[in-house]
């Protein structure tokens, strides 16, 4: 996991749905939320022995999934083994924690079934009855059956009937998995079940094409609530921040989205929750509203199809009009420093305005505001990452406080990690300057690369602190230059 290696020196479908892992438990003894904690409960200050980290990892996830790393021989309990299991979503560091999982087989199963171990057992011949099957606890009977599933799918020469069961036992499998960690409805996802929902939503998208494509008979409730699962675990992904999502997380948030704001699946959708009380009301429109949908496709790279999202809608009939959604995506562009793309954005709405009529350009409906969320703004995690970088800057060099010191960094590293927009909130303006950034360029550099790649705000960034920095390396005047021609809207894009 970067975070550590930098900072040394829903609702399952069909029958049999499983009881959450721990539901036996006290509520208190079995954590399954892992809220954003609050300054009182979670100070930014010096931890000096896995002692003291130990007790602060009670109250604080974070700080939980610093304990595991930095105090490897410290016992923990099952509770706490589950609590860090939901804050990790790196594959390398889930296979490191399987082996201290050997007395909790339903933790090490899922864990397994997260980083597709391989089975102890020969795949089945017969895959199980996506339908009736009771898919959970994950043992190596299961962990068979995936890999059967997944064999089926990558050989061409399989039928089609034996395809679209595959897709349906894996999506059961993830659903299923996802129900045992005993997660609330309609709160935001912890890290390992973003990891789940990215394969439940993959493989029940994939499902449904190809059930709605050649019907197999004995999946037919599967199907309906296989799209109403789908629904609820994509409300439960819209409270979710989407900084620090994974490839297939970013792809699905979207094909999900799009496959079930489609007519046919709403309508199947809006008669399925109308035979379920406590589905009642469920539609794709209580899904985050255009704009923010916008915010995320921007923000994951897709500019694209953003722009393309934005001309569809605006051009729509009864739509909120072409202009109205022309500025929304310029302002999107231009706050986060996208303006080379306004050229390709002028082409296609001058495309689109040859096309439309003229009433089209102005609208006739009103675009639907933001919503709230519930993670903070990019200014106050970067502030929190900041006082940690501060606390490491104290402790630095001193041999006593070396626990401290990795403890401050590596909490401020999963800050800025799961929040990209924040790292270049912290390195804004003259901000490179600022004594505490300056001491932890390099840190903050890899961070950089890491997430914003060749993006021009990244490339800003790191000019910035080449600045601060006197450099005069012949990598720093080719950035210098290269953002000179993008400033200069001279890149081919």
């Amino acid at each position: 996991m970067l975070a550590l290696a930098l900072c040394v020196p829903p609702t399952a479908c069909g029958r049999g749905a499983p009881d959450p892992i721990g539901a036996e438990d006290p509520p208190s003894s079995d954590p399954v939320d892992l809220p954003s904690p609050s300054p009182r409960t979670d100070p930014i200050e010096a931890v000096e022995d896995c002692d003291a980290l130990a007790e602060r990892a009670e109250r604080v996830a974070d700080d939980l999934r610093v304990l595991v790393e930095l105090c490897p021989g410290l016992p923990l309990e099952r509770a706490q083994l589950k609590a860090a299991l939901l804050t990790i979503d790196d594959p390398d560091r889930l296979a490191a924690l399987i082996p201290s999982l050997d007395a909790h087989p339903e933790l090490q199963g899922l864990a397994r079934l997260a980083v597709l171990d391989r089975a102890s057992l020969p795949p089945p011949s017969e895959l199980p009855d996506p339908a009736t099957a009771l898919l959970t606890p994950v043992d190596d009977r299961i962990l068979a059956a995936v890999e059967r599933a997944y064999t089926l799918l990558a050989d061409a020469t399989s039928e089609e009937n034996q395809r679209t069961r595959a897709q349906a036992v894996l999506t059961q499998v993830h659903l299923q998995a996802l129900q045992t960690l005993g997660l609330s409805p309609g709160r935001p996802l912890p890290p390992f079940a973003r990891l789940l929902a990215a394969r439940a939503l993959h493989h029940g998208r994939g499902f449904c094409r190809f059930y709605w494509q050649r019907r197999v008979a004995g999946l037919e409730r599967s199907f309906a609530e296989t799209e109403l699962a789908m629904l609820e675990l994509l409300i439960d992904l819209e409270a979710t921040p989407h900084a620090n999502d994974g490839a297939l997380l970013a792809a699905e948030r979207q094909q999900g989205r799009q496959y079930l704001q489609r007519s046919g699946p709403r309508t199947r959708i809006a008669a399925a929750a109308r035979r379920r009380p406590e589905a009642r009301g469920l539609d794709g429109a209580v899904l985050l509203p255009l704009v923010q949908e916008l915010d995320r496709l921007f923000d994951h790279g897709f500019v694209d199809l953003a722009l393309d999202r934005a001309i569809a809608r605006g051009g729509a009939a009864g739509g909120p009009g072409l202009d109205t959604l022309v500025a929304v995506v310029t302002e999107d562009l231009r706050s986060r420093d996208l303006r080379e793309y306004e050229r390709r954005l002028a082409d296609r709405v001058e495309a689109a305005r040859r096309r439309l009529p003229s009433s089209r350009e102005r609208g006739s409906g009103e675009l639907d505001p933001e919503l709230p969320v519930e993670w903070p703004d990019a200014a106050t995690v970067a502030a929190r990452a900041h006082g940690w970088l501060s606390v490491a800057r104290d402790t630095a060099g001193d041999p006593q406080r070396t626990f401290a010191h990795r403890h401050a960094r590596a909490r401020a590293v999963l800050s800025l990690r799961e929040r990209s927009d924040a790292l270049l909130e912290l390195l804004a303006g003259d901000k490179p300057t600022d004594p505490v950034v300056a001491e932890h360029a390099e840190l903050l550099l890899a961070l950089l690369d890491a997430h914003e790649g060749d993006s021009l705000a990244g490339l800003r960034r790191r000019v910035a602190i080449d600045q601060s920095r006197d450099q005069t390396r012949d990598a720093s005047t080719r950035r210098r230059f290269a953002l000179a021609t993008r400033e200069a809207l001279m890149h081919p894009r």
